[in-house]
């Protein structure tokens, strides 16, 4: 009986020690959540800053523009020809000048071809013709008597006319006016003895020397005009449509020739002498002919033949335009902009002229908008954008 109490009463203790190791158990649990929990970590709320780009923009303003076409050419001469011997001969003398790369002077005595044999010609030329009208004379006395002789005869109008020897002066008249031509012909042999220069000119080509013998035709020298001077221009069918004429289709408008000689540049005035009727069908493009003038005070008044220039040629006045930089234009002729908000939207422009840094807009914008210069990866209408205050003040200067 005592051991089945006995028995009993350790199952009791034990299940009041369990019991209170349970609670100890929970009691520290409790504990250790409840310090948990007043020792809990509060994260920081990071707020994300919005990435604004930054942009470039310059202020549309509306001014006239006038159109500058730049090409080039080669500067040529206008006047060139090939000096031939017109009669033959030994050569008695040759200007120190006929050299190649030599420059001579309007009249300037080239050539001199030994004139003797032409002068004597010439003498027996004019003592025939002298015969000649001696013996037209003699006719047209001749003449007179055989009309007053029929005359006296009283039968009216003769039925031959052999008897008022009307067919002996008519051969008299005929020889006479062949005798003045022959005299004529020998007088130019013997001006053509002489070769002159016909222009102020340079010497692109002299082949003859004292001591030499020509025949007729043979060439002599190439000259050109060194100061009567054109370029020829050739504009694309856009430049073209922007010259300056006036009512009457001339062509317009200062042009400036640049050019360098030995390290050195140089300018050179021109003006617009005509306009080739036919379009180029290879290049598509029509060419403009101008004129050199001359500079004065310059070791180069004219500039050589066969140097090549650059050409600026004034065009049209365009009336209330807008000239921005080149690449604010995107693709298909839009522009971005930026309001008053700074937010971007697109606008399309027309273009009238391109160049190479900038472009003309006739339509499109207003001034004092704002365009965008600085390229952005995706713009989208409404985007916000910021301007560098850097460069609004530049606008503002």
């Amino acid at each position: 009986m005592n051991e089945k109490l006995e028995s009993e009463r350790k199952t009791q203790l034990r299940a009041v020690f369990s019991f209170v190791i349970i609670l100890v158990i929970i009691g520290i649990t409790v504990l250790g959540v409840v310090v948990l929990v007043l020792n809990k970590r509060v994260a920081k709320e990071e707020k994300k800053e919005r990435i604004v780009p930054a942009v470039e923009v310059t202020v549309v303003s509306e001014e006239d523009y006038q159109v500058e076409i730049d090409t080039q050419g080669v500067v040529e001469s206008s006047r060139e020809t090939m000096l031939a011997a017109e009669v033959g001969g030994r050569v008695m003398k040759v200007s120190a000048n006929l050299k190649q790369g030599g420059m001579v002077k309007q009249g300037e005595r080239l050539v001199q071809i030994d004139a003797a044999d032409y002068r004597s010609a010439l003498a027996v030329a004019e003592v025939a013709l002298a015969e000649a009208e001696l013996a037209l004379e003699q006719e047209k006395a001749r003449v007179d008597q055989a009309k007053l002789d029929w005359d006296k005869l009283g039968r009216g109008e003769p039925i031959n006319p052999l008897v008022l020897r009307k067919p002996y002066l008519a051969a008299a008249e005929a020889r006479t006016e062949s005798a003045r031509e022959e005299a004529a012909r020998a007088r130019r042999d013997l001006e053509r003895t002489e070769i002159f220069a016909p222009f102020d000119a340079g010497v692109r080509m002299a082949d003859v020397e004292e001591g030499a013998v020509v025949m007729r035709g043979t060439m002599v020298a190439e000259l050109y005009a060194s100061e009567d001077l054109e370029v020829r221009l050739p504009l694309g069918l856009e430049d073209f449509g922007f010259l300056k004429r006036s009512e009457n289709g001339e062509v317009l408008g200062g042009i400036l020739l640049k050019g360098e000689i030995g390290a050195q540049a140089y300018e050179w005035k021109a003006a617009p002498l005509r306009v080739d009727p036919e379009i180029d069908r290879k290049t598509l493009s029509a060419t403009v002919v101008v004129k050199v003038l001359k500079t004065s005070g310059s070791p180069f008044p004219f500039p050589p033949v066969g140097l090549f220039v650059d050409a600026e040629v004034d065009g049209k006045d365009l009336k209330n335009v807008s000239e921005i930089p080149r690449r604010a234009l995107l693709e298909g002729g839009r522009v971005i902009l930026v309001n008053e908000d700074g937010k971007i939207d697109f606008r399309d422009v027309k273009v009238v002229r391109l160049n190479e840094k900038t472009a003309v807009i006739s339509d499109g914008i207003e001034p004092g908008d704002r365009v965008v210069l600085t390229r952005l990866s995706t713009p989208v209408v409404g985007m916000e954008v910021e301007i560098e205050e850097r460069l609004e003040n530049e606008v503002r200067k």
